[in-house]
């Protein structure tokens, strides 16, 4: 008896994974679905604007779990530069990676960089700058272009006090870093 109550919580976590990444996927496609509508329209929800490569990019608050100060990492064996490595958060396994040079920027260096833990399976954070403001429902600017390579990262940008800020796509992150983990 005790054995299938043990099995039981096993089989609810991956049934909650399951719903989880389910309820990701149709959030990224409604995302989508409002940048494809074009410039002046507006998104619903926070967006945090992080400070990356000597820029700026936002990332969506709905996907934020935490912001936590940069904290040491153990490497990734054959990881790509941008994976910074592995580290505990709250008990649990992540990866950290590097946002500036994932875009092809420069590496963050800054002993002051904070971490943006993303509520995805498995555990990614991603290493910025610096967390400059919080922006509610900002007005969409462009949707991405697929010419650039990066730009398969974003899903478009937004007009942040008279600037175009690209707009990330976590899911495309996370990703990545779980083909390079």
């Amino acid at each position: 008896m005790r054995s299938a109550d043990a099995a039981e919580p096993g089989a609810s976590r991956s049934a909650l994974l399951e719903a989880l990444r389910a309820n990701e996927q149709e959030h990224q496609r409604l995302r989508a679905g409002l940048v494809a509508l074009g410039p002046g329209q507006r998104l619903p929800g926070s967006y945090l604007v992080v400070g990356v490569a000597g820029g700026r990019v936002l990332v969506p608050g709905a996907r934020v779990a935490e912001v936590a100060l940069r904290v040491a990492f153990e490497p990734v064996p054959g990881g790509p530069p941008w994976l910074k490595g592995s580290f505990l958060w709250r008990g649990r396994p992540a990866l950290a990676a590097d946002l500036g040079a994932r875009l092809g920027g420069s590496a963050c260096a800054a002993r002051d960089a904070m971490l943006v833990v993303l509520d995805g399976e498995p555990t990614v954070a991603l290493l910025v700058e610096k967390v400059l403001c919080l922006v509610e429902q900002p007005l969409l600017a462009d949707a991405a272009e697929g010419a650039d390579p990066a730009s398969r990262l974003f899903l478009g940008s937004c007009r942040v006090e008279a600037e175009a800020i690209p707009l990330l796509a976590p899911e495309a992150v996370e990703r990545d870093v779980r083909e390079a983990a």
